[in-house]
């Protein structure tokens, strides 16, 4: 385990094509609000292809795998960065099977923040990565699925579900966790993508007591059949977020990552 998460540490962090983010659903031909590090599935190598499928997530020519800025939230503390500043990132995987979309987020816990650092300096030349420690304590998974949908002009949002669970990576005791995906933006019917409010602020939340390292919990909670979720404007803050809050040696660790 320590090998598989020292290769995500290092190979992602080598990442240089610059992408529009997934979880925009933007008008279709707007420019992006964000741009992240992404590769394809087909660009990535053996070794976080395997490191991946050994977390539950597959991993086809056409996976998205993207590195995604964190932000933390009132309870928490800032995610990690080789600064000092709020750099961290998350590791966010996209698959697609028709309209179902599954995205998967990891995010890593250390003392002193949450997320990816920097580890450029961990990556050789070639691509190969050198050895080093990890700080880390534990590895947050997180699952956001959804049902997206589009018409001549917009993309829309149907969210299902939630899941979460987390890697132990160094001795600490994580007494709760939870998960919170929330879809925001305006309500449009389903199947006829009709106006219907401008704002809408859906989410779905799983959290569980003295969690069990490498069980997944789940909560499956799908939006009313009729309606669906315009994430390019409306409410507040538009888009799809995954949210989670850790509690690990007395300590609340609170972060979210846009998906």
């Amino acid at each position: 385990m320590k090998r598989a998460l020292s290769f995500v540490l290092s190979l992602v962090m080598g990442f240089s094509v610059l992408t529009v983010s997934a979880s925009a659903a933007q008008k279709l031909g707007n420019s992006p609000a964000q741009e992240t590090r992404s590769i394809k599935g087909r660009a990535a190598s053996s070794a976080m292809v395997e490191m991946l499928e050994e977390e539950g997530i597959p991993v086809t020519e056409d996976t998205v795998i993207e590195l995604v800025p964190l932000s933390s939230t009132e309870s928490g503390i800032a995610p990690l960065s080789s600064d000092g500043g709020n750099d961290g990132s998350a590791l966010v995987i996209i698959n697609k099977e028709g309209t179902k979309v599954t995205k998967d987020v990891l995010a890593l816990v250390a003392a002193d923040g949450t997320g990816f650092v920097d580890m450029s300096a961990a990556v050789a030349r070639g691509g190969n990565s050198h050895d080093f420690e990890i700080t880390g304590k534990v590895m947050i998974h997180g699952t956001a699925v959804y049902n997206q949908y589009e018409d001549d002009w917009y993309l829309f949002t149907h969210p299902e579900g939630v899941k979460v669970k987390y890697t132990k990576y160094n001795t600490c005791n994580v007494s709760n966790i939870s998960m919170v995906y929330i879809c925001s933006g305006a309500s449009y019917s389903y199947p006829d993508f009709k106006f219907v409010a401008n704002t809408v602020d859906y989410s779905i939340r799983v959290s569980k007591a003295s969690p069990v390292a490498g069980t997944t919990y789940s909560k499956s909670q799908p939006y009313r059949s009729d309606r669906v979720i315009y994430t390019g404007a409306g409410s507040t803050s538009p888009g799809n977020h995954l949210t989670y809050t850790a509690e690990i040696d007395g300590k609340t660790y609170s972060v979210t990552a846009g998906v």
